[in-house]
C-alpha cells in the first residue's frame, strides 16, 4: 500500500504539486515523476511543491526535491517548495537545503 498521494494542479503557468503522506525510498519515485511531469508541462513557468500534507521526508525526498529543482533550472522553469512544517521543515533546515529550495532564510 502506498503511503503518499501526489496531485498536480496547473493554473496561469504555475504547477502546484501537492504531496500528502510520507516521502521516502518507497514513495519518492511517485513525487519525482509528478515533479518531472510538472517541469516539462506545456506553458508551465513555475513549479511549486506543496509539502503541507507531508509528515515525513527522508534523504530520498530531499534528493527528489533537489533533482526536481535542477530539472526546473535546466528548463528555465522556476521551482520552490512551500508549507513544509514540523519534522519535514526541521530536516530540510538541518540538512541546509531549506533556504535553497524555499527561497527563504532558515528560521
Amino acid at each position: 500500500m502506498d503511503h503518499l498521494s501526489v496531485t498536480t494542479h496547473v493554473s496561469d503557468g504555475v504547477a502546484v504539486v501537492s504531496a500528502v503522506g510520507d516521502v521516502d525510498l518507497v514513495s519518492g519515485p511517485y513525487l519525482a515523476e509528478a515533479v518531472k511531469e510538472a517541469v516539462a508541462g506545456d506553458g508551465v513557468t513555475r513549479v511549486v511543491v506543496d509539502l503541507s500534507g507531508t509528515g515525513f521526508l527522508d534523504s530520498t525526498g530531499i534528493s527528489v526535491l533537489l533533482v526536481g529543482q535542477r530539472a526546473a533550472l535546466d528548463n528555465a522553469v522556476g521551482f520552490q517548495i512551500q508549507a513544509a512544517n514540523g519534522l519535514v521543515r526541521q530536516v530540510l533546515e538541518m540538512t541546509g537545503v531549506w533556504g535553497y529550495l524555499s527561497g527563504e532564510a532558515p528560521s
